[in-house]
């Protein structure tokens, strides 16, 4: 018996191929989307946390100067800004204050089982904190930076603020 062929229309190998060229293309798109999505997800996280951490610092500074105008007890330099003109320094919630000469030399933050961002052990974070001063007769301007490097992206975030009667 011989073979029959069938006239009805199908799609050749050419439009095939096409085809799945076209859908190629557009899930190649859609994922390259989803990657870039998580990247600046990423990103917004990061620099989120950084803009909180810089207004931390500066809290903390604010505090520290506050709590000396409090204390009927003399100021000494291990508790109080004192001693901190025209510094860079780091400063965390439970008042430890440390002094660096360039800021490649400050250490990481640290976050703790509480969620408190510190330098005592815990577990390593990619942000660095540190404040630098510009003390005048009267005021201080007070420059808190956080700086961040991680998943081959890095971004800073500064904030400043005036204090009046520093010491």
């Amino acid at each position: 018996m011989p073979r029959q062929f069938s006239t009805a229309p199908a799609f050749s190998l050419i439009e095939l191929l096409v085809s799945m060229a076209i859908i190629g293309i557009g899930l190649l798109g859609i994922s390259s989307l989803a990657a870039q999505n998580i990247r600046v997800q990423y990103f917004n996280r990061n620099s989120l946390i950084s803009a909180q951490l810089a207004q931390e610092g500066l809290e903390l500074a604010r505090n520290l100067r506050d709590n000396d105008w409090k204390s009927s007890s003399p100021i000494t330099s291990s508790s109080s800004l004192e001693g901190l003109y025209n510094d860079l320094f780091t400063i965390d919630y439970l008042g430890h204050i440390n002094t660096y000469s360039v800021p490649q030399s400050v250490p990481l933050l640290n976050i703790d089982s509480d969620g408190f961002y510190s330098y005592n052990p815990g577990t390593p974070t990619p942000f660095k904190r540190y404040i630098t001063s510009q003390c005048q007769d009267n005021y201080c301007l007070l420059s808190c930076v956080v700086t961040w490097q991680a998943e081959g992206q890095s971004g800073s975030y500064e904030v400043n603020s005036y204090l009046y009667a520093w010491h």
